[in-house]
């Protein structure tokens, strides 16, 4: 902690030194207060522009007022200017001043405006647009404000968004949870649907991003799934008459390397936007090491191990959107993405195993190799129709997605000393293919009742089938592959899972100046079909049905302050990666698998938030309290049949209670330096009556940004991460602590930017240990996780538009899965939101 404290310390007074040698050569200012001259009163958000004189229709510079009034601007030469303040409801006044060598600062004192019953007339305001905004049920980061969106991935720009953390090893959560989901462009996409959204999200150029929003109170449209939310990536959208795109390269001094290309356009009243990225991934060999006690068997008692492993691997995705207008009313979109991946496993383990008076059993190395195999394709259609009465429309939305899941292993023992037990095989080769399709219909319909009032409803059918084939083979003694069954049971060989589910919805909502309501209630059934197709007894099926209600109240104390509660009631269904019985035993000693019997998880959630923002301060707070009762947990037991075999898998055992407290807070003292604060403080309390596990405890995860805009177009950004001792039911998981500093430099006019960083300086390896106790057994482990890397990148952007595309404003968002996208597979990481 001394260490963490040191260093952000150092940085944010190398940071202040670096900006005070930058106002050094930009000290001349301009300052006041803006107040209503009838009720003596601060005016706040009034626009506060500088031209020069001879220019005083067209602003060199502008600025916001605070809360309080104030405003301070600075300008770059000596020269004759004219300071213009514009209000809504005020009359324009306008201020000459001058400034030169001898006088640098005018401050203009209080500035006294008066009402005007004419409107305004439209007036630019070039003023920094602030980070972070908060709507009624959620809060919106502004990419575009944001200069490191120019050269980073979006995955790095996430660890930047409120309530959201992307911890060292890149596992998302969202308020402390791992089931959330990411959509893309208010819809959910197959790209961002699996265990491997990390990597999707590092090939994504921010570049190409424009907000990120984070839902923290979903309504009853979205799926009754979601504790921890929802995030919301919106690509750029404001394609014009004309093209416009960018294209971007890096690479690593780990041996990575990708390239990606973005593409919009519009050609009538046919719009068009595409992009494409690939990337080519590699890692160093990273090293492990664990001791693990077995406490019911004295022969079989203690187990080292020590071993390493490396991962490489290629993926691409590709989304392309296309919108056409018939006209003004009716619009049809069409948009397909397709991803795919494979990265390849190599390892290397060496094994021994003791009895109680510390006699070696016998050992054993292991060389292993594998594959995965994992893409998707998708495809969507939505018709959207608009009444000549404002804000109302009706869509019509259809969706279809397939993702394919499949993986290779081969294991192979050598230099084998001692007796083993006969059932553990060291020679074997796995082969999973599983597979998801799924279909989906959905209408939905909403009418405002009055420019206050608005209600929506809507109706959807999902038909979801996961299949999952396992072949499993082992060397005879003549070193032929023969097929065997999988450890656990022969049945789950072949194993097929149904879904159909149906719901409708109905919301209302309503917004005045100060004051807004959003309420909703969802019906949502289901049924669940399970079949294994080689032992049909096994064979069952699960009808529910759930009534999902939803509220949120929010209440604008002041313009820039805003308080807000809401309650949610959500389900999760288990995904494919929860209920697949495939066995995993590349480690013949710790296999893990599905389990295909898991029913869906319930929760409760409240939150409460409070907000302020303007030019120079951020400030978001909120307080969280869930409960679920029936949790889907990962646990670890023996089987007394093998006592030597460690075995896991998931089952609804959980009852899980959390209160967190997250605070986003940002200060911009002036447009060329920025520090940016996110935090989160958790209280976790988790039970388990069926394994006779209690835990409870605190926890905290933080996120500290500082950037500083140099002369010549240069930034510089430096970044500290922590994440504290994470609370689970049998596992005690290490802090983790990251660092990243990095140096971009705009090129061309600002049409280029390249980008030096240096991730973890400080420290060769990331280093987490765990601890995992039981009833039967007690393992400590240490992973050591390569970090330190040098990456460059590159952008260049072209092109120039002139008038928007227009998109569907709603379409299908499937959002019902725990498992999904952020999850990283199983609730072992913290728990829900």
């Amino acid at each position: 902690m001394k260490k963490i404290l040191f260093l952000v310390v150092v940085t944010v007074l190398s940071t202040v030194a670096l900006e005070a040698q930058v106002r050094a050569n930009d000290t001349y200012a301009i300052s006041g207060q803006v107040i209503d001259s009838l009720s003596n009163e601060p005016v706040a958000f009034a626009t506060i522009g500088v031209s020069l004189a001879q220019a005083a229709t067209q602003y060199i510079n502008a600025a916001a007022t605070e809360d309080n009034g104030k405003f301070e601007i600075q300008l770059k030469a000596s020269g004759n200017y004219v300071l213009t303040v514009q209000s809504v409801g005020f009359a324009t006044l306008t201020k000459p001043f001058v400034m030169t060598e001898s006088n640098k600062t005018v401050n203009f004192g209080k500035i006294f405006i008066q009402e005007n019953v004419q409107a305004l007339s439209e007036v630019t305001v070039t003023a920094q647009k602030p980070l972070v905004k908060v709507e009624i049920d959620k809060l919106i980061y502004n990419m575009e404000e944001d200069p490191d969106a120019k050269v980073n991935n979006t995955l790095e720009m996430l660890r930047k968004v409120p309530m959201v953390t992307v911890d060292g090893e890149d596992k998302i959560q969202l308020k402390g949870a791992s089931n959330f989901k990411i959509y893309l462009n208010g819809k959910p996409s197959n790209l961002l649907s699996g265990q491997n959204v990390s990597d999707v999200l590092k090939s994504m150029p921010a570049n190409t991003i424009k907000n990120i929003e984070v839902i923290t109170d979903p309504g009853a449209r979205y799926d009754a799934e979601g504790v921890g939310g929802i995030i919301n990536i919106i690509t750029i959208k404001n394609a014009f008459q004309g093209y416009q795109g960018s294209v971007g390269a890096n690479a690593g001094t780990f041996g990575s390397f990708g390239g990606n290309t973005y593409l919009t356009a519009k050609i009538g009243k046919f719009g068009i936007t595409g992009n494409y990225s690939y990337n080519n991934n590699r890692r160093p060999w990273g090293k492990d090491e664990s001791v693990s006690e077995n406490l019911i068997n004295p022969q079989y008692h203690l187990e080292k191990s020590t071993g390493k492993s490396n991962n490489r691997g290629t993926y691409m995705y590709g989304n392309l959107e296309a919108s056409l207008e018939f006209d003004t009313l009716r619009l049809l979109s069409f948009g397909i993405n397709l991803y795919n991946g494979q990265y390849k496993r190599m390892t290397e383990r060496a094994i021994e195993m003791y009895n109680n008076a510390e006699g070696q059993e016998y050992s054993y190395k292991t060389d292993g190799s594998g594959k995965n195999e994992y893409g998707s394709t998708g495809l969507s259609l939505d018709y959207q129709r608009s009444t000549r009465k404002k804000n109302e429309l009706i869509t019509f939305s259809y969706r279809f997605t397939h993702s394919p899941d499949g993986s290779e292993s081969f294991t192979y023992a050598r230099e084998i000393t001692g007796e083993m037990p006969l059932y553990i095989r060291l020679d074997q080769w796995y082969d999973n293919n599983a597979r998801t399709a799924e279909h989906t219909g959905q209408i939905d319909y909403t009418t405002p009742i009055t420019p206050k009032h608005t209600i929506e409803t809507g109706l959807k059918y999902i038909l979801r089938q996961n299949i999952s084939k396992v072949n499993h083979y082992e060397l005879d003694a003549n070193g032929n592959w023969v097929e065997l069954p999988t450890s656990i049971n022969s049945a789950n060989r072949d194993f097929e899972h149904t879904s159909n589910i149906y719901a409708g919805y109905v919301g209302y909502a309503f917004k005045s100046p100060k004051f807004g309501f959003r309420t909703g209630l969802r019906a949502e059934g289901t049924k669940q079909d399970v079949k294994f197709r080689l032992d049909e007894s096994k064979n069952f099926d699960v009808d529910y049905f759930n009534m999902v209600p939803s509220a949120t109240v929010s209440y604008q104390l002041k313009p820039s302050q805003q308080l807000r509660l809401g309650y949610s009631l959500r389900i999760y269904r288990p995904s494919i990666w929860y209920l697949n019985p495939y066995v995993n035993d590349v480690d013949p000693y710790n296999i893990s698998y599905g389990n295909p019997n898991l029913k869906p998880e319930k929760s409760n959630s409240f939150n409460l938030n409070y907000s302020f923002f303007s030019q120079k301060y951020t400030l978001n707070a909120s307080v969280n309290y869930y409960f679920i009762n029936n949790s889907i947990e990962r646990y670890a037991f023996i089987d007394p049949a093998k006592p030597e075999v460690r075995q896991s898998t998931y089952d609804n055992i959980g009852s899980r209670k959390q209160v967190s407290s997250f605070l986003t807070a940002g200060w911009t003292p002036n447009p060329k330096l920025r520090f940016n604060l996110n935090g989160g403080l958790y209280y976790m309390d988790m039970h388990s009556p069926e394994l006779g596990i209690s835990r409870n405890g605190v926890f905290a995860m933080s996120y500290f940004n500082a950037q500083l805009t140099l002369p010549k177009d240069f930034r510089v950004n430096a970044m500290v991460q922590y994440q504290g001792r994470i609370i689970m039911l049998q596992t005690q998981q290490s802090e983790i602590f990251f660092t990243n500093f990095a140096l971009n430099k705009d090129l061309l006019k600002k049409k280029m930017t390249v980008s030096l960083s240096f991730n973890n300086p400080i420290s060769k390896d990331l280093i987490i240990k765990s601890k995992t106790s039981t009833e039967f057994f007690e393992t400590n482990a240490k992973y050591y996780n390569p970090m330190r890397e040098v990456r460059i990148s590159l952008s260049y952007r072209f092109g120039t538009m002139k008038e928007a595309i227009k998109k569907v404003q709603r379409g299908i968002s499937n959002d019902d899965v725990k498992g999904g996208g952020g999850g990283d597979g199983g609730g072992s990481t913290g728990g829900g939101g």
